[in-house]
This record gives C-alpha cells, structure tokens and sequence, in this order.
C-alpha cells in the first residue's frame, strides 16, 4: 500500500520546490500536489493519505481589488515604531528589572512591523483564511489524517489560529535571499522536513489505533490496511 502526503498550496514556485527539492529524498511517500482542496480530492479518490501538507497564507478571492500599499504610506507608518535609539535609550539607569524591559522594548519594533506586514497582506489579497480553510475541509472528508501546515509567511498570530483549528503542526519554509538560495536552502531542509513528517504520523498512527472502536467512523479496514503496512514499513 502506498504512501501518500497530500500537499496543497497555491503557488508554482513552492510546488516545483515540493517535486524536485523534497519528494526525491522521501522515495517512501508518494506525493499528491494539488492547488485547492478539491483539486486534491479528485486526484486522490479512494485512496486516503497519511497526512496533508498545507500551505497556509493565499489569495483570498473575496478581497475586491487587491493593490500594493504605496511605498509612502508604508515609509510614514515604519517612522512611528521606535528606534534602536528608543530601545537602549535610559536602559542603564532603569529601576527595575532591566532584561525584562530592554526584551519589551525590542518586542515593540517586532510587533510594529508585524503590524504593518498584516495590514499589506490584507491589502493585497493574503491571508490565511486560504489554509485554515483547507484545514477544516480536511477535518471533515478525512477524520482523523493530520493536517500538517508548511509555511514561510508564519507569524504568532498564526500560530494561534492554527492550533485554534486543531492543526498537528508547524514547520517553517526557509527562506533566501533569492528563489535560487531559497531551493538550496529547501534542499537542505527537506530531510528535517520529512523525519518531522514521519513523526507526526507515527504518533497519529498510534492515536488511531487506540481508538478502534464501533463509534470512530474514521477506522476502517483501508485504515486499518494503512496502519498495518506503515508498521510493517517502520519495523524494517
């Protein structure tokens, strides 16, 4: 029985780095690469996978007339986050607990550029409403198959709306300074990528099999074909 890691996003670039800088080191898994959750749905048909690998910010086609925010306006926002001048500025003659202070302060400037960053991906169209929607279609057409997302533009916020929709996990796509550093980069990665991948699959596997009971709806004999064969392939 094979493999299978469903892997949905929205961008060529991110599936041509999926197909020739990770697949070819996990020759275990079968990769199904689609753009939307029913694109992926269809190419997999009865057969159920392992795990989907989602992507989580994309378009969100109901933004009317996405534009780029003007470099001005961003320019006169970035002016109103402190400086390194404002973080060290008093910093010796601080009464109190001086590391705490000097860390919020720091944090000041990351929460201000993370602001902006939301405010021009929501201007533009992104956001992550692409990948928790997948999520939840995931949770209901395949109970019980995690739903792993794989991400470059991950912020705490993020963070929090996906456990909020009851993802398995987060991994982080590296990031160059060009796509050609980033696929040597993604190469680099990929077996990290996978041997986190494998993990949290065989916790999964243990989960479900825990849960062999009339009520789980999920277990199945092709789940139960499923769990067998990726015992069978682990205890090799």
């Amino acid at each position: 029985m094979g493999f299978i890691i469903c892997f949905i996003d929205d961008s060529d670039f991110e599936h041509d780095l999926m197909r020739n800088e990770i697949a070819p080191g996990a020759a275990e898994f079968e990769f199904v690469q689609a753009y939307t959750f029913e694109e992926a749905r269809e190419m997999l048909g009865e057969r159920i996978p392992l795990l989907f690998l989602l992507d989580l910010w994309g378009q969100d086609e109901s933004v009317k007339n996405p534009s780029i925010t003007p470099m001005e306006e961003l320019k006169y926002k970035a002016s109103e986050i402190i400086t390194l001048e404002n973080v060290y500025d008093g910093l010796e003659d601080f009464e109190g607990d001086k590391t705490n202070e000097y860390l919020k302060r720091l944090f000041t400037i990351i929460d201000g550029w993370r602001n902006i960053f939301e405010a021009a991906c929501s201007r533009i169209g992104q956001n992550r409403k692409y990948g928790l929607a997948n999520l939840e279609k995931v949770r209901e057409y395949y109970p019980g198959v995690p739903g792993l997302f794989y991400t470059r533009k991950s912020l705490i916020t993020d963070s929090v709306k996906m456990f909020q929709a009851g993802g398995d996990g987060l991994f982080i796509k590296p990031t160059g300074k060009n796509d050609f550093e980033t696929r040597i980069m993604t190469k680099k990665y990929a077996p990290k990528l996978i041997e986190g991948i494998k993990g949290i699959i065989e916790h999964n596997m243990e989960r479900i099999g825990k849960l062999k009971t009339d009520k789980n709806v999920y277990y199945n004999e092709r789940v139960e074909a499923l769990i067998s064969s990726w015992k069978e392939f682990i205890n090799k």
